[in-house]
């Protein structure tokens, strides 16, 4: 790959509206190497023209594009009628049955199990959390994973190191967690180690700061984030970004700036969930970061080989 394909395959771009000849050309410029369809963003409301978009954006593709959405069940479903909504909690048979509907319309990756603990109801994540003890969570997202992968899609585990002690969204601003390092490895870690061994393909990380973690950096741009991941749980597959669009990114740093970031620290795809202009933006500075070797081109060749290694889902 040249290093404008490169930079394009480690990026997973979303847009408002519908397919345009100019969103196309943009994307055939840049060569985005994920496509993000999500309810917000209003891009299709039919399983017929949600086909034709996808297969819009893959026919100007040069390399392989993963189409991606939220379909965790419960109120986080993706707003098609041919695609099956299960209530909380969801198992393995409803969850291949959701995952299978969306690889109909030619999607590749759900984003989930949602792995974390919601320790109360207090939880920003309560209503869509498998539990309230690590054991409850763990035991559920294994099999969530092996129904992902029945349907032929890639899964997610989502949001690492943890987002379930919080109150705060990080749609709005960034979520301190003032926990040990025990307390994450005994209470938020075991759901991730439990997808993990049954082969989840990326691991999403949260926009969140843990300073027994990082006392400086939130997790998703902490080196020492991706070390615990790739050495203490053992994660081999893909390390993608939550949306760097998010006000707990965005109130301190462009998201441009946090998605080099990410990729130092040792990511493998940015997200860039509503707005091509911003997309752009970012891959400029990568590859101003690449240009200037802030970003080791070595670097982002080992992003795109993680990402290369993903089991194929599309014909």
């Amino acid at each position: 790959m040249t290093l404008d394909q490169e930079i394009g395959a480690v990026m997973m771009v979303g847009f408002q509206g519908p397919a345009t000849g100019s969103v196309l050309a943009d994307w055939k410029q840049h060569q985005f190497g994920g496509l993000l369809l999500i309810n917000l963003n209003h891009n299709a409301s039919s399983a017929t023209s949600m086909s034709a978009l996808i297969r819009s954006v893959r026919g100007v593709s040069g390399h392989r594009l993963i189409a991606a959405t939220d379909q965790e069940g419960g109120y986080v479903c993706l707003a098609v009628s041919s695609v099956p909504c299960a209530p909380m909690p969801v198992g393995k048979a409803d969850t291949t049955r959701m995952a299978g509907a969306l690889h109909g319309l030619g999607f590749d990756l759900d984003l989930g199990p949602l792995s974390d603990v919601c320790i109360s109801s207090s939880s920003i994540m309560w209503g869509r959390c498998y539990g309230t003890s690590p054991g409850a969570v763990a035991g559920a997202v294994g099999p969530v994973v092996d129904g992902i992968h029945a349907a032929h899609m890639l899964s997610a585990a989502k949001h690492f190191p943890g987002h379930g002690d919080t109150s705060v969204s990080s749609e709005t601003a960034l979520p301190r967690i003032d926990e040990s390092l025990a307390t994450l490895q005994s209470r938020e870690w075991p759901p991730f180690a439990a997808a993990i061994s049954h082969g989840v393909d990326f691991v999403l990380l949260g926009h969140l700061w843990y300073p027994a973690l990082d006392p400086h950096r939130s997790a998703d741009l902490s080196p020492v984030t991706f070390q615990k991941l790739r050495d203490e749980l053992g994660f081999k597959g893909a390390i993608v970004s939550d949306d760097m669009e998010m006000g707990a990114i965005t109130k301190s740093t462009p998201a441009p700036e946090a998605a080099v970031e990410f990729l130092i620290a040792g990511g493998d795809m940015v997200m860039i969930a509503h707005h091509l202009a911003v997309a752009d933006a970012t891959f400029d500075a990568v590859k101003h970061a690449v240009a200037t070797g802030r970003l080791p081109r070595a670097r982002l060749d080992q992003a795109v080989a993680t990402l290369q290694e993903l089991s194929a889902t599309q014909a």
